[in-house]
């Protein structure tokens, strides 16, 4: 009897530990909802070329962000749903407040602004000396093009974490979507980019 029962709480602990494992382990999903922080100064400069076409795309190849593990397993990052989408439901009405009227189709006589997401990239994997190492990279390049001139800026942001352990799914998701709120807000507050829509 008393082997049945400490063979029974073994099974169980080993139930436990799998179960726990499969909550650190395993595919996560992100959903980018990142924001914009506009300028707080009222005086913020304002085109005179107020009308303008802006295209959001997304160049990275796939949706996989990255990996989580070790040597042992790993298993993908994954961005759920449309970059672009995310990205135009908060850089759009940003672009408005900062004085420009969005034009429904390119015109040769306005200029245009091009939001490109280069890279997004989320890796949380062990290493020999470190323990865990999480880390980060995002890039958009904002392009503008008036006439024969043509003004572009890529802004980035990256992030490096030593951790005990694999990052978990919402912080993987926290981390992205603070650093492509930091990029974003970094187009929206540049000067030099609203200046160069009149140069």
């Amino acid at each position: 009897m008393h082997t049945f029962i400490k063979q029974c709480s073994y099974f169980a602990l080993s139930f436990l530990v799998i179960t726990l494992s499969s909550c650190a382990y395993g595919p996560q999903f992100i959903k980018l909802t990142p924001d914009v922080i506009g300028p707080t100064d009222a005086n913020f400069y304002k085109p005179k070329q107020t009308s303008v076409f802006v295209t959001v795309i997304d160049s990275r190849p796939n949706n996989v962000l990255g990996a989580t593990g070790d040597d042992s397993a790993r298993f993908s990052v994954t961005l759920k749903g449309e970059a672009t989408t995310a990205l135009e439901a908060k850089v759009l009405p940003a672009l408005e407040y900062r004085g420009l009227v969005l034009a429904r189709a390119p015109d040769r006589d306005s200029p245009t602004l091009t939001i490109d997401l280069q890279k997004l990239k989320l890796s949380s994997l062990k290493t020999k000396r470190f323990g865990y190492v999480t880390t980060l990279d995002v890039e958009i390049v904002a392009s503008i093009t008036n006439g024969n001139k043509k003004y572009s800026k890529r802004y980035t942001v990256g992030t490096e974490k030593k951790m005990g352990s694999i990052s978990s799914s919402k912080n993987s998701e926290n981390m992205i979507n603070e650093a492509v709120t930091q990029a974003l807000s970094a187009i929206i507050n540049d000067e030099a980019l609203f200046r160069a829509f009149d140069q």
